[in-house]
């Protein structure tokens, strides 16, 4: 977990800066890992079923744009990059390399199915996306390197001369932050910030996901006025259960959605569905009725599965949640749930009780788990 500043701990987080107010937190982890290098960053950027983009500042004297490209990107392109004034960013890598979603468990105070990605940065001296603001919180982990950060919490207006491809804010000073590797720093939905590389460096953001009102009910003008952000800011710590979405989060989408209470179930599901959707081009294939079937088979004679590392599980009092399906629990306990989003494996002796084996059915014929090519 973070090494929060102080004598601030989870509860006290959640309480003055969750959904609130932005903190940096100097070396709160003293050992970034699992960690990627330049080089592997590098190689997923080139690959098709990865989601990555190179933004570049230009500079003309006074004058600063930013120009974003899309990948897949050629190797050979890469390599001739220059050497300053650009960033390479890489979204859903936990996805890609499953071993890095081990850095979740450093914020394990938050529900797991709010966090959306693992998205990492490689920035040459002087690269960065320019000044913005995101709709999200997210939690920002420095890896090798140094990198500047400018944060506000005031108004700050929009730029729309800073460039033909990015949402930017004009420059702002506000709190300066130079950070070093192990510092992270967290910003609330709508905090103003800028970093700017001063020596090459990675960083790995915590980014988290929360429905608009359209995402809930459907029919509504997509517009930013109308269409506000779930928001948790009384989130507290016994809601964080991995895969577990609380009554309190149901309760939170009832409001936003201001539904009465006689629509829950139906809020409920439709949350659930909205939080575990996977994007189309990672969304792993499911297995036919009689595979699944051969696979439990297995696993109750000992053979060990995993879930898929693109795959996204929740559950609630009623529903399994998995790549926007919704399952029925039925006779599943909590327990079981609980034990397979937080080690997103099964195979040990006991691990598949019997009211549990129409759900894990289910859950292989939706793309939960990697699909054993022998049994």
């Amino acid at each position: 977990m973070l090494k929060l500043p102080g004598r601030l701990n989870a509860e006290k987080f959640l309480d003055r800066h969750w959904h609130k107010e932005a903190l940096f937190m100097p070396q709160a982890l003293q050992h970034l890992r699992p960690a990627v290098t330049r080089n592997e960053l590098g190689w997923l950027a080139t690959l098709e079923d990865v989601e990555s983009r190179l933004v570049f500042t230009d500079r003309d004297g006074d004058r600063v744009r930013y120009r974003a490209e899309t990948g897949p990107f050629d190797p050979d392109y890469l390599v001739e990059l220059p050497k300053r004034d650009w960033t390479l960013l890489v979204h859903d890598v936990e996805k890609h390399l499953p071993v890095m979603r081990a850095l979740f468990k450093n914020v394990p105070f938050i529900p797991d199915w709010r966090i959306d990605d693992l998205m990492v940065s490689f920035a040459a001296p002087g690269g960065g996306v320019g000044p913005h603001r995101d709709n999200y919180d997210v939690f920002l982990c420095q890896g090798i390197g140094v990198r500047e950060w400018h944060v506000s919490s005031d108004a700050v207006a929009n730029d729309p001369d800073a460039s033909d491809d990015l949402a930017l804010t004009v420059p702002f000073a506000g709190s300066a932050h130079t950070v070093r590797e192990g510092d992270v720093l967290y910003l609330p939905p709508g905090v103003a910030h800028w970093g700017t590389a001063s020596r090459a460096c990675i960083t790995y953001s915590i980014g988290m996901r929360a429905p608009q009102l359209s995402d809930l009910l459907a029919g509504l003008p997509d517009t930013e006025r109308l269409n506000p952000f779930y928001a948790d800011p009384d989130l507290v710590v016994t809601e964080s259960r991995p895969g577990f979405i609380s009554a309190e989060s149901v309760d939170r989408a009832l409001r936003l959605v201001d539904q009465a209470d006689q629509d829950r179930n139906r809020v409920a599901e439709t949350l659930g569905r909205y939080v575990t959707q996977t994007k189309k081009w990672i969304t792993p294939d499911g297995a036919s009725t009689d595979e699944a079937k051969a696979i439990v088979k297995a696993v109750l004679k000992g053979a060990k599965i995993e879930v898929h590392g693109m795959a996204r599980i929740a559950w609630d009092q009623r529903n399994i949640y998995v790549n926007g399906a919704c399952l029925r629990r039925g006779e599943t306990n909590s327990a079981w749930l609980e034990s397979l989003c937080a080690r997103r494996v099964l195979g040990e002796p006991g691990s598949l009780p019997a009211e549990s084996v129409e759900s894990l059915i289910g859950l292989l014929k939706q793309g939960a788990f990697d699909l054993p090519e022998k049994l």
